[in-house]
């Protein structure tokens, strides 16, 4: 039996998660993952962005693609994404942690608050739902 190229890179039937999936560069990943066959959840902190982000991939791509509203600057916001993923899911194949925040001031004035959104989202939110995804990933 030979092997072609598209299915040695292929992704249909797997579950993926896209965070900050609703817009932008996410929501291109969560529609290239689609058309390629994969089963899609998108996540956003804006329940109605992503809820309708969600209806429209999965009807211009077809397939399934669902909402998972959650805050990752957020521990709560983090451990219940992760849960109501279990819920849903056996396995996770593909983790995209593309949620992200910035904070446009400049060096000289860059405030204390702004470092904290950035760092919670950025590197917390990515470090902590990986970890909680962990059992799902494995």
């Amino acid at each position: 039996m030979t092997t072609g190229f598209d299915d040695i890179f292929s992704i249909r039937g797997k579950v993926a998660l896209v965070t900050g999936g609703s817009r932008g560069i996410g929501e291109m990943i969560a529609a290239g993952f689609l058309a390629a066959g994969a089963k899609v959840y998108i996540s956003s902190r804006k329940a109605d962005v992503c809820d309708a982000t969600a209806e429209r991939l999965a009807a211009t791509y077809g397939g399934t693609c669902i909402s998972l509203p959650a805050d990752l600057s957020q521990m709560s916001g983090i451990e219940s994404l992760a849960a109501r993923l279990a819920e849903k899911e056996s396995r996770l194949d593909i983790l995209v942690n593309n949620a992200g925040a910035a904070w446009g001031a400049p060096i000289e004035s860059f405030p204390e608050v702004g470092w904290d959104k950035v760092m919670d989202t950025n590197v917390k939110g990515v470090f902590f739902l990986t970890q909680k995804l962990l059992p799902l990933l494995r």
